[in-house]
């Protein structure tokens, strides 16, 4: 185990000396440039090559690290340009696949022999694989069951490897002028990979999961097996559905696919404020789709996080601010809540009421459809996004909120994909008017 640790090490600490190395060699070759156009083609080049870097060690070395980076391609858009920022997106793709021998003594380890005897048909090619484990098919009981496998030696690994990363992304935020700490967002982030770790805990979240949802006929949620899970596996009823790029091939109606975008708005806004309990990863493949009566099948609890009620009710106070449209309350909000240190000049304030303005622009026209693939809204948002985020000096991402608006950043891409055209003023309504209840 600790030889596997120290040869993860090594990888991530070469990986972070190549991607300094070819800051350094950049910042020599700025010197010599015979101009501004010079000088930005090359730092273009010098971004991509570090993207390609990071992507490539990343996803093979899987775990904490690959996770990472899967959060650096969601929320680096003010560290890289989109032309790297496209390359590190492919770490949210299917993960390439460990083979069986080595999954399969994980399996002896935590079920034994006598239980995987009982998996008929266990398949030993994954149906599908990710960043902390891969699912495998098999009957229990005359029973269709996913086995969900943690890659072995990935929870020792998570500290090492964050702290490895931590650094390098450091240096990163370090290049691009800014005196920003991300010590609270690797806290975060470490307090999320352990509990994807700890299978025990997903399945916990998975039950209760469930009994919120009971009697709910739009959605489903797999039903956990206890007695052939661990902390490292994961056994639950194999729920039929497709994919939504599969779904989206069949070529359905607009009505249908406004219906599941309704349906994934619905759901958030159960989650966040009615429960307090959020499934927080934005992965399009954590939803499956039932085409014959448009059920949603909700899959992969890992990442799901409890929200107090205080912390919830102080999140509405803020939107019903964002609401006034006035830039200083809403810059006072945003500082109290922590979205923005109060050291951040004039010009990053500004930038900020701009961009939480626009944010909530598709609420504003009731009783009409927002059409989420309007390009135009997503340029302007993607672009105010950024110039605030490379306006901050000291504004680490904030650590409570982290999560949760990757949530909701998931959720919009997703109603883009569809092309919905939802009427989004009652949404709003509910979460400006929300009643936390302890």
């Amino acid at each position: 185990m600790k030889s596997n640790l120290r040869s993860r090490s090594i990888k991530l600490l070469g990986l972070a000396a190549k991607v300094g190395g070819r800051e350094i060699t950049q910042n020599v070759k700025d010197k010599f440039a015979r101009g501004v156009e010079e000088i930005a083609s090359g730092r273009l080049k010098t971004r991509i090559d570090q993207a390609k870097l990071i992507a490539e060690h990343l996803s093979q070395l899987k775990g904490a690290a690959m996770k990472a980076g899967q959060l650096l391609s969601l929320d680096g858009a003010d560290l890289f340009p989109p032309e790297a920022v496209e390359i590190l997106s492919k770490l949210q793709g299917k993960a390439d696949p460990v083979d069986w021998s080595i999954v399969r003594g994980v399996l002896e380890e935590d079920l034994g022999e006598d239980k995987i005897a009982q998996f008929k048909g266990l398949t030993i090619v994954p149906e599908a694989s990710a960043s902390i484990g891969q699912v495998h098919r098999a009957r229990v009981n005359d029973q269709e069951v996913a086995i969900k496998i943690q890659y072995p030696g990935i929870a020792d690994s998570i500290d090492s490897d964050l702290k490895i990363l931590k650094t390098l992304a450091q240096s990163l935020v370090t290049v691009t002028g800014r005196r920003v700490q991300l010590d609270e967002t690797f806290d975060e982030l470490r307090l999320v990979l352990h509990q994807e770790a700890n299978y025990e805990l997903e399945l916990r979240h998975m039950q209760e999961y469930r009994a919120l949802l009971d009697g709910d006929p739009n959605f489903v949620v797999p039903v956990p097996l206890p007695e052939f899970s661990s902390k490292r596996v994961l056994t639950m009823s194999w729920e039929r559905g497709i994919t939504l790029q599969d779904w989206l091939k069949t070529k359905p109606s607009l009505e249908a696919r406004n219906t599941i975008g309704r349906r994934l708005l619905d759901l958030y806004c159960r989650e966040f404020f009615e429960w307090g309990l959020v499934q927080t990863d934005p992965n399009y493949g954590n939803f499956l789709i039932r085409p014959d009566n448009l059920e949603l099948v909700v899959l992969d609890f890992g990442a799901t996080l409890r929200y107090t009620a205080d912390f919830r009710r102080e999140y509405v106070k803020l939107l019903k601010v964002v609401n006034s449209r006035d830039p200083e309350a809403i810059v006072q909000a945003s500082i109290d809540f922590g979205l923005m240190s109060d050291k951040e000049g004039p010009e990053s304030r500004k930038l900020l009421a701009d961009m939480m303005i626009l944010s909530i622009e598709p609420f504003a026209k009731d009783a009409t459809a927002f059409d989420f693939k309007d390009a135009d809204y997503s340029r302007r948002t993607r672009e105010a996004t950024q110039a605030f985020a490379q306006s901050l000096k000291f504004s680490p991402p904030p650590r409570k909120i982290i999560f949760l608006h990757r949530k909701l950043g998931g959720i919009f891409a997703f109603l883009k994909r569809l092309e919905a055209e939802i009427d989004v003023s009652a949404y709003w309504s509910k979460m400006v008017d929300a009643k936390v209840k302890d």
